[in-house]
């Protein structure tokens, strides 16, 4: 008998994901149930009912929703996504609900993001371009423009994203400048990057400050209205990682200060009501977190979290990437 599992996506179109099942072979043990869906919005207790599993796509897993996923007899909850604030980690793990994501899933393309804005800041594409649609035709509107070569890129963490950016950086001409506290500065000259010692160091030397680390306590406000008063004023901001690391007021207030230049934002703290201050700045481009967006990263996806429930409901073992409870309590993890 086929373990149902929820597919729960914002489209709910199972079609692909079905075909990855074919050519496994699984597809007359693992019955997916599309459901398409708002952003954000968790699984309703009918939806999961008769589920063994969940796969999601930008789907909160917190609170009752791990109640009624528990009761429906959900075993293995796959996330599309990286990040993992949106599951509460320790209730689920205390049901032994086993959770799995997509670690690096989307890194080529989160950095090619990453480095679009980079230029596009540098250049003044979008910037200029608002000028034209308003009437003008000013090849200097706004700042002054500075070649990316002889600039300083630095990259606060160096995952995989991070890592990714680095040899485009450098291409490109850029000194590339890493504070990641976990890494030696042995290893960051084997991707050709230099260490600094500290965040303010970072933030006093960089061009371009560009942030790659997680949502844990430690990173929440990483930016405020101090970090940002030690960058230089001609320097620019790019955020890919998540919007709360950044204190929004802050941001604001420096860049109508002018101690900041501008800044390219994929992520902003509260995305589904988002601050008009933020979208409607005249220093500030910002992306509708699309940065991770392919179709060679939404086939990652689907491969990666099928064949995490595969593991748990059909093979009965652990998923490659499977949370670890007590690691990521360590670092943070756990639900907000």
């Amino acid at each position: 008998m086929a373990h149902r599992v929820l597919y729960y996506t914002l489209d709910g179109d199972t079609r692909r994901a079905d075909e990855i099942l074919d050519g496994w072979g699984m597809r007359d043990r693992i019955e997916l149930v599309g459901c398409a869906h708002e952003p954000l919005a968790a699984p309703t207790a009918d939806q999961l009912a008769g589920c063994s599993g969940l796969i999601g796509e930008f789907a909160p897993v917190i609170k009752d929703t791990v109640d009624e996923a528990v009761a429906a007899g959900v075993r293995v909850v796959a996330s599309m996504s990286i990040g993992l604030n949106h599951l509460d980690l320790a209730r689920l793990a205390d049901h032994g609900v086993v959770v799995a994501n997509c670690p690096g899933y989307c890194a080529e393309d989160v950095a090619a993001h990453t480095v679009a804005l980079m230029l596009d800041l540098m250049r003044k594409i979008t910037f200029s371009n608002r000028d034209v649609l308003a009437g003008g035709w000013d090849p200097k509107v706004g700042y002054e423009a500075y070649r990316t070569q002889g600039r300083t890129l630095g990259l606060v963490f160096f995952g995989s994203i991070a890592q990714a950016v680095a040899p485009i950086a450098r291409v490109l001409g850029m000194r590339v400048l890493v504070w990641a506290p976990t890494k030696t500065a042995e290893e960051l000259a084997a991707h050709g990057c230099e260490r600094a010692g500290t965040l303010d160091e970072l933030l006093g030397a960089s061009d371009v400050v560009s942030l790659h680390c997680p949502l844990i306590p430690e990173t929440r406000g990483l930016i405020g209205a101090r970090e940002l008063a030690l960058m230089k004023p001609t320097a620019y901001l790019v955020n890919t990682a998540r919007g709360e690391i950044v204190d929004e007021d802050a941001l604001i207030e420096a860049l109508d200060a002018g101690a900041i230049r501008a800044a390219g934002l994929d992520v902003i703290a509260h995305e589904t009501h988002p601050d008009p201050r933020i979208i409607h700045h005249p220093r500030v481009i910002v992306t509708p977190h699309a940065a991770y967006d392919s179709v060679e990263a939404a086939d990652n996806l689907r491969l990666m979290s099928l064949e995490a429930v595969c593991d748990v409901l059909v093979r009965g073992i652990e998923p490659a990437h499977a949370v670890d409870r007590a690691a990521c309590a360590a670092q943070g993890l756990s639900p907000r």
